[in-house]
């Protein structure tokens, strides 16, 4: 009877208790269950530092190809082993002028006309000291046989607009809420753009 006790009261007690503590970029995060950590990489010719999760790999090609069938494809997507939980940095070429703020508007706009049945949720402005200003807005779309959420988030590094994607299945969406917002506000600028 005590055993049968400590199995449904303690167990996930213990569990909450340890979930609570260990929730940030350095400390890991408790996601579907298991703790998903992270590490700074550089990317752009060390133009920025980004938090990764540590269990994703470079998408291989032909998954690329697939998921991401046009010219437009993200420059780096990092994937979880299963598939279904994408990150993706890209460096836009916009107009020095071209504020963020309009920009999100404008990707906004091309999406609803691109979407039928997409639910915009969110929107956010990231601006942690030392970190790059995120523009950020999440929404939903319905695929073939699940709905498959989005967040992403834009920022000027000097003369350079980074954007930066996440996806995955609606149902796995809060699990990840946290970390992809941490992750988005904690974006450092390290290498100083030259005026060429």
């Amino acid at each position: 009877m005590a055993e049968n006790y400590y199995d449904k009261q303690i167990i996930p007690l213990k569990v909450r208790n340890s979930e609570a503590e260990a929730m940030s970029l350095d400390t890991g995060y408790y996601i579907e269950g298991r703790l998903e950590t992270f590490s700074k990489e550089q990317y752009f010719d060390d133009l920025l530092s980004i938090y990764i999760p540590e269990s994703f790999i470079d998408m291989p090609d032909e998954i690329k190809e697939i998921k991401y069938p046009t010219n437009f494809r993200p420059e780096i997507i990092k994937t979880n082993l299963a598939g279904d939980v994408n990150l993706s940095i890209s460096l836009l070429k916009v107009g020095e002028d071209m504020e963020i703020k309009t920009l999100v508007t404008d990707f906004r706009n091309l999406l609803a006309k691109a979407h039928n049945g997409i639910k915009f949720l969110e929107y956010d402005e990231f601006d942690n000291d030392g970190c790059v200003k995120m523009y950020c807005f999440d929404f939903i779309i319905p695929g073939i046989d699940e709905r498959i959420y989005h967040k992403t988030g834009l920022g000027k590094i000097g003369r350079e607009t980074v954007q930066v994607m996440f996806n995955c299945r609606e149902p796995l969406a809060w699990t990840w809420k946290k970390a992809v917002n941490d992750i988005l506000q904690n974006i450092i600028p390290v290498r100083k753009q030259t005026n060429e």
